[in-house]
This record gives structure tokens, sequence and C-alpha cells, in this order.
């Protein structure tokens, strides 16, 4: 049986604790295509309140042209975008 720890990916977290790097943007990727992108967390801090969970912030921000952006009839998107550097 092999045991991984998803607890990062699971874990809501608020937008106070979302790192950005040192020229102060917030990082995607997708584990599922080669899409990446990047957005100033300034700008996130502007549009959100400290308190908006990340995964919120992420819903709003999924890749509009990704066909597995949209819900599925389980309410879960099969999307692969995430934060970079979280988990």
């Amino acid at each position: 049986m092999h045991y991984r720890d998803f607890r990062d990916m699971r874990e809501q977290r608020p937008l106070s604790e979302l790192p950005a790097d040192a020229e102060g943007f917030v990082r995607f990727k997708c584990l599922k295509c080669p899409r990446t992108g990047k957005v100033r967390l300034a700008r996130l801090q502007e549009r959100s309140t400290p308190d908006t969970w990340l995964v919120t912030i992420l819903n709003t921000l999924l890749p509009k042209d990704c066909p597995d952006a949209k819900p599925n009839p389980w309410k879960s998107t099969p999307c692969g975008f995430c934060y970079r550097d979280l988990g």
C-alpha cells in the first residue's frame, strides 16, 4: 500500500497565508497540461479580503479556455490548475 499525504492540497487557507516570490508574484501551474501563470499578490489583495479562501480565488483565476475548468456533474473541476508554491 502506498501512502501519500494530500493534507496541504485539501486544507483551506486564507489569502493572508499565500506566499509570493521575491518579485511579489503568486505563480500557478497545471498538473495536467503545460499551462503556467502569475499574478501580483498585491493585485489579489486589492480584489479580495485577507480571509478569502484560496480555493475561491483560484476558481476565479481558472483558464477560461480550458475544457476541464468547468464543473462536472459532481461539482468538481477536473482541471489541474493550482498554486505552484503551495503544498
